[in-house]
């Protein structure tokens, strides 16, 4: 699903506003990295929120191309692999599509680099309308044993727990083809195949908690491991709920880098189907045939991808 990251984002904002939020430094600091330098010939950003969590002088990129307010082009050194960033921005209806494109030269270091894309896109969308725009991850952190990530979402318990039981909502941000059985022992399939089958609910207390086993990690592909946890904490306040997402039943000392971003962009995304509601999509992405690990707000949507994501690669 990396090499290349090809990714496309509807936002309400002008092409104007998007392109000072990716060429401004406080902007970036705010919904992007730890730490940004940005001049009309410079562009470097760095520290801990930045995938292998670069230094000051391993954040410093090329800057191939920068043309207000429709195309930024920078080259990006992921510990010693290249890769290069290609966003251009696209004049639609009062807002912009912004389509992104990453190559690297190595693949299997750097395959999780479309779920940090999908976190920072949820970012950058959120800081443009004016909502906070904090989740990120801390790459000098460990990504070992149970994850957990927390988020407060402007929505009342009720609405957040409709995202995630109900299958419509749920096919909006995750599910391919959600069955759900909201009951305790009852089927919780996002339809990702065999890699979802067996997912029963295991703690159900509506507006409150909602817990699900799986009997395998289908993620890692070991078909003999113990079953993993996975449990939704919901605590309303003012009108709001904070949200804790666990996933437990992980060795202490067992990698989880493979989903543990995943994961941060999934409770983002959950957060933006509450407060949004019904005008929200998902980054679209370009899905391979047969490919079901999507949600089906992105395959349905293949054909409002624009000819320019879909263009070849250059040589």
């Amino acid at each position: 699903m990396f090499n290349p990251v090809r990714m496309q984002l509807k936002l309400a904002a002008a092409p104007e506003r998007v392109f000072e939020a990716l060429t401004d430094a406080a902007a970036l600091e705010a919904w992007f990295c730890e730490h940004a330098e940005i001049t009309p010939e410079h562009y470097a950003f760095w520290g801990r929120f930045t995938p292998k969590a670069p230094d000051q002088t391993q954040g410093q990129h090329v800057l191939v191309s920068r043309v207000a307010p429709r195309e930024l082009v920078y080259e990006w050194q992921l510990k010693g692999a290249a890769s290069q960033v290609t966003i251009k921005l696209l004049p639609r209806d009062e807002g912009t599509i912004l389509t992104l494109r990453q190559t690297a030269t190595d693949v299997t270091g750097n395959y999780h680099l479309e779920d940090f894309w999908f976190l920072a896109m949820e970012n950058l969308r959120r800081y443009l309308d004016g909502k906070p725009c904090e989740a990120r991850i801390d790459y000098t952190q460990p990504m070992k044993g149970d994850i957990r990530h927390e988020t407060v979402v402007d929505a009342p318990a009720s609405r957040v727990f409709e995202v995630l039981i109900n299958p419509d909502e749920l096919d909006r941000w995750i599910a391919t083809k959600a069955t759900v059985e909201p009951q305790i022992g009852g089927k919780y399939d996002i339809g990702w195949g065999e890699y979802t089958a067996g997912v029963k609910i295991v703690d159900l207390v509506p507006n409150q908690k909602l817990s699900i086993s799986t009997p395998e990690d289908p993620t890692y592909g070991n078909k003999n491991r113990t079953e993993t946890i996975m449990t939704w904490i919901l605590e309303e306040s003012d009108g709001k709920t904070r949200l804790t997402f666990i996933h437990s039943g992980f060795d202490v000392d067992e990698d989880v880098s493979g989903i543990y971003t995943g994961w941060r962009s999934f409770l983002n995304w959950v957060r933006s189907v509450a407060e949004y509601g019904a005008d929200w999509q998902p980054p679209l992405v370009i899905v391979p045939p047969g490919m079901i690990a999507y949600a089906a707000s992105i395959v349905n949507a293949q054909n409002e991808i624009v000819d320019e994501l879909k263009a070849p690669l250059p040589a």
